[in-house]
């Protein structure tokens, strides 16, 4: 079954692939490369799963999963933390600003595929 997925990170290219990559699967992608572009994404798809990067250029993705929770249609939304950072306090970081789940990259395919 697809799944409706918002990819937030900065860097462009590899969002754009990891996005063709999904949709390849089968599932429906749309991206943003910082904070502010993911909330107008938000405004006309509502994702079931959203992958954040931690370090955004406008801010934290802990800063963008807390606005995004305030937003009531995305209350089924799961959020999964998907950093370079893989220090434990990291994940304990992103499980106190609201990530579900932590997956330090690069994933594998198979590791995103797990989390939908």
């Amino acid at each position: 079954m697809p799944t409706r997925i918002l990819l937030v990170d900065d860097n462009r290219d590899a969002t754009e692939a990891l996005a063709l990559l999904l949709e390849f699967e089968g599932h429906e992608v749309r991206y943003a490369c910082d904070g502010g572009e993911a909330f107008s994404v938000v405004e006309s798809f509502v994702p079931q799963v959203a992958f954040i990067d931690w370090n955004l250029p406008d801010m934290s993705g802990g800063d963008v999963v807390a606005r995004l929770r305030l937003n009531p249609a995305l209350s089924g939304t799961r959020f999964i933390s998907l950093s370079g950072l893989s220090l434990p306090d990291s994940q304990q970081d992103a499980a106190g600003a609201g990530f579900e789940q932590s997956i330090t990259k690069p994933a594998t395919l198979e590791q995103l595929l797990a989390c939908l």
